[in-house]
């Protein structure tokens, strides 16, 4: 069966067809600036918490990746230009295992991601069950913005702790995002 959003290529495989699931991820990169009037992805964490409180920078964040909220785009970008790869050995969950790891979850009320990144397990998890609370644990101040701005635009109802999930306890700061009508609100606790 192909996946969802593709078409069944003449020998039974997926082949793409104007679909943004596979966006180049230089043009991907190109309209996410574009869109957040900036000139590098670099400068993606310092506007993303700006954004998740614009109505119509949200709105238009839809549009660009067509209403397909079930994928972590922002993750492609901030792997590739962002992750701190060398000395934070920073690499991202990809969704198939993602996905695979939601599954495995069960059905309970509320799940707890220890190392968040930008919210791949919990997007997939969400997907699958999406009235799903979360609880998003991320030490790293570069990616928070970015983990954020994923609940929002998907209205998922969420805590994030910026915290050592191994080291400590105790948040060194906390941010609650609220179901809204359409995103979440982002609330510092």
């Amino acid at each position: 069966m192909p996946a969802v959003g593709r078409l069944p290529g003449k020998d039974g495989g997926d082949r793409q067809k104007g679909n943004k699931n596979h966006m180049e991820l230089k043009s991907l990169t190109e309209k996410i600036c574009e869109l957040f009037k900036i000139e590098t992805p670099e400068q993606l964490k310092d506007v993303l918490f700006d954004v998740c409180h614009d109505e119509d920078a949200l709105n238009a964040f839809v549009s660009l990746v067509d209403g397909d909220l079930s994928q972590d785009w922002l993750q492609k970008v901030y792997q590739y230009y962002l992750a701190d790869r060398k000395e934070k050995k920073q690499d991202y969950t990809p969704a198939c295992l993602a996905s695979f790891m939601g599954m495995l979850a069960g059905n309970p009320d509320e799940m707890v991601d220890l190392c968040a990144g930008t919210g791949a397990l919990i997007i997939q998890t969400w997907v699958q069950k999406p009235g799903m609370r979360f609880t998003a644990v991320e030490l790293d101040d570069n990616v928070i913005p970015f983990l954020i701005f994923n609940m929002v635009v998907r209205n998922i109802e969420c805590y994030v702790h910026k915290m050592n999930a191994i080291e400590s306890d105790e948040a060194e700061k906390a941010w609650c995002i609220q179901k809204g009508e359409r995103f979440g609100k982002v609330i510092d606790v």
